[in-house]
This record gives C-alpha cells, structure tokens and sequence, in this order.
C-alpha cells in the first residue's frame, strides 16, 4: 500500500494537470469566436455585394432600434440579420437573470413572430395556439403516471403541414418566381437532350474533337528525343569500347 502511494504521488508530479476555466474565460473565448464568425460573414457579404468598395450593405448597423421594435428584423439583409442574432446570442450566453426585456422579446420574435416562413401566423403575440398546431387544445391526457411500458400513439390522423391552410402556400410549386422556372425547365430540356442522344445516337453522333497542335511544343519534344537517341548511342559505343580492350590494356596501366 506504501509503494502504490508513493507511485501515485511521483507520476502526480510528473502530470501536469490543466488549470479548469473560469466562467468568465469561457464567455471570452465564446465571444472571441462569435466575432470571428461575424466577421466571416461580412467577408462573405462583401463578395456578393455590387457596390463599390465598402457600401453601407457590408457595414455593421446600429442594433438598438431592432431591440426596441423587433418587428425591423424582418426587414433586414441577411448580414445584418446575422450580426443582431450575434449580439443576441452574447447576452444568451451570459447571465439569464441579466437579460433585458427588450433582448427577450427580440428573441421571442426571431422564433415564433411573422416573418420569414411564418409570415402569416399574426397571432404570434397573442395568448393562443400557433395556426398549425397538430393537436386539438386543451389536450386529453392518456394518463396522469405514465410508467416505461405506457405506450405513445402517433397522432390520428396523421398530420401533414405543407396540406395545412396556413403553410400550403409555402409548398406550392406553382409560386415559384421566373427565374427559378426557367433554369428548371433549362435543366430538364438538357436533361431529356442528353437522354436521346445517348439512347439513339450514341458515340457515332458525338461533336468532334479539335486538337490544337502547337508547332513550338512538337519542335521541343522532337529535340529531346533526338538527345535522348544521341545520349543512348554514345552510351553504347562506350560500352562496345571498353569490351574490346584486351587483358593486357590493364596491366600497361
């Protein structure tokens, strides 16, 4: 038991066991990652922005009125979008207790307000159930003490949202803008074309190849092979010379 206690404590000194995080380093490595992200996001914004140099699209905006209607953030770029959602999720990461009320109903709004997919669900802000909610309310409990064996039935019936009133508009083909159609259907055009040629046409009917012959590079080519043919035929001329020397050529040496 000594020598188990006595090993223990050497390797112990021969270990270096790291130093735990603080609470406080942690959140500065979250928000040192959160602004490289940001950043990221800018650089990419700025690939795809028209305008010349550095437009008033790729640069940072004041937030505060966001947080004080959050109903502007519907109306943001993406990159500007993403660079409220960065703040946001800073005072997440922190404190809860800390929130203000104005980043908690910013948040609430970012998740189930009218914007985006949920564009007609205006009752976000009221005290009742979303549009598509797939079971009736209030709800008939099964059983007050469920117990591991206690079975889960799927919904019936079943529930599709993209058949619901509220959503079918999101999952209709039909409302698909011009652009989008028309490299559709470019796409199926080619498709059905490639389809034909190789079921009915095959090798027989492909384009032709054109060869682009560069004279300089064929002049190039033809010199190092007839350096390589001068190299090997010197090589066996001095192979042939050295066999038809005689025994006695190494003692005149």
């Amino acid at each position: 038991m000594l020598t188990r206690r006595v090993i223990h404590r050497s390797f112990r000194g021969l270990v270096s066991v790291p130093k735990p995080r603080t609470p406080e380093e942690m959140a500065q490595d979250k928000e040192e990652a959160a602004k490289l992200a940001m950043q990221s996001i800018k650089d990419i914004g700025s690939m795809f922005s028209n305008s010349e140099g550095k437009g008033d699209d790729t640069e940072p905006i004041d937030s505060r009125p966001i947080f004080k209607e959050p109903s502007r953030f519907a109306t943001l770029s993406l990159l500007h979008q993403g660079q409220v959602l960065n703040e946001l999720q800073q005072m997440y990461d922190k404190d809860w207790h800390k929130l203000t009320l104005e980043a908690k109903q910013l948040g609430y709004y970012i998740g189930f307000g009218n914007w985006g997919s949920r564009d007609k669900f205006d009752n976000w802000n009221k005290q009742e159930p979303p549009y598509d909610l797939p079971y009736p309310t209030p709800s008939k409990l099964q059983t007050n003490d469920p117990k591991p064996q206690t079975l889960v039935h799927p919904i019936d019936p079943p529930v599709n949202l993209a058949l619901h009133p509220i959503r079918v508009d999101q999952f209709n083909p039909k409302r698909l803008d011009g652009v989008t159609k028309f490299f559709i259907y470019l796409t199926l055009v080619v498709a059905a074309i490639a389809l034909y040629r190789d079921k009915f046409i095959g090798e027989a009917g492909r384009p032709l190849e054109i060869v682009i012959v560069d004279p300089y590079e064929e002049e190039r080519k033809a010199e190092q092979a007839r350096e390589r043919i001068e190299e090997d035929l010197k090589a066996r001329l001095e192979l042939e010379k050295s066999k038809s020397r005689k025994w006695y050529y190494l003692w005149i040496k």
